[in-house]
């Protein structure tokens, strides 16, 4: 009832914010044919772009004359940035606007235990954030159509899936701070300043190497693009802390709002 009664009230949301998504993937990708054609022109167009700024976008590694190139440097940040942005607002007031709303009362008085509760609408989450990626997904790999060469299919699948690991971890650090807190604006505004400040560290990390310890406390820089070309895939260790991070708050969101004094 629950789970079913979220996805209902977000289907709105997650199809505006899918349309916008797969829109700027299809957009950005469009203009590929144009870089892959002459790439030497883009290549020295890049020159221009000094050391420090074209090593966090990781254009210092990554080639723009190739799909899986092109894709990580003009569509990976947009899809990590942007979805995270989503999966904030989605997951940070899903517990908390039942006692803003003043249903809490009424949803507990149900025959439904809180940990059923919080189950199903983490569930919702964890629903709406796979709708979205799966959208994703879809165009990014129907957009392999605009490349001439060989698309390395394995590097935008292993993009995909850190996009999609990035936006759970976001959420159920949102997820937890709604179980917490009890004021929804109060908690979307630190969602997203958590968002947009891992965001900030991830480009510190990358103009100077004297802060290049800070890539340990920023989740997008446990997605960049340009690692993942490296390693050929994502990174054991921090795909191992993203998912420790959102199992921790996961399970911290369903035993705080378990002994939670709700205001009804």
């Amino acid at each position: 009832m629950i789970f079913r009664r979220e996805l209902k009230s977000n289907a709105r949301g997650l199809v505006i914010w899918s349309i916008v998504l797969g829109g700027l993937v299809l957009m950005m990708m469009s203009v590929y044919p144009s870089f892959a054609e002459d790439a030497q022109t883009a290549e020295e167009m890049l020159n221009v772009f000094p050391e420090p700024l074209a090593k966090v976008f990781g254009m210092d590694t990554l080639n723009l004359g190739t799909y899986t190139g092109f894709y990580g440097v003009e569509v990976h940040l947009i899809n990590t940035l942007v979805g995270s942005v989503y999966a904030a607002l989605l997951a940070a007031g899903m517990l908390a606007k039942e006692e803003n709303d003043h249903t809490a009362e009424f949803l507990l008085s149900k025959p439904v235990t809180r940990i059923e509760v919080t189950g199903q609408k983490l569930a919702a989450v964890l629903t709406n954030l796979f709708m979205l990626n799966a959208v994703i997904a879809a165009v990014s790999f129907a957009c392999t159509g605009f490349a001439d060469e060989a698309v390395e299919l394995d590097i935008l699948a292993w993009y995909l899936l850190a996009t999609f690991q990035l936006h759970v971890t976001v959420a159920s650090v949102s997820f937890l701070l709604s179980a917490v807190m009890r004021r929804t604006r109060s908690i979307v505004s630190l969602a997203l300043g958590i968002v947009f400040l891992s965001y900030a560290l991830h480009i510190m990390a990358g103009l100077s190497d004297r802060f290049d310890f800070l890539r340990h406390v920023s989740l997008f820089s446990f997605t960049d693009a340009a690692a993942i070309v490296e390693n050929g895939g994502l990174d054991a260790p921090c795909a191992a802390v993203m998912v420790l991070v959102s199992l921790l708050c996961a399970l911290g969101a369903i035993g705080y709002y378990h002994n939670k004094d709700i205001a009804g």
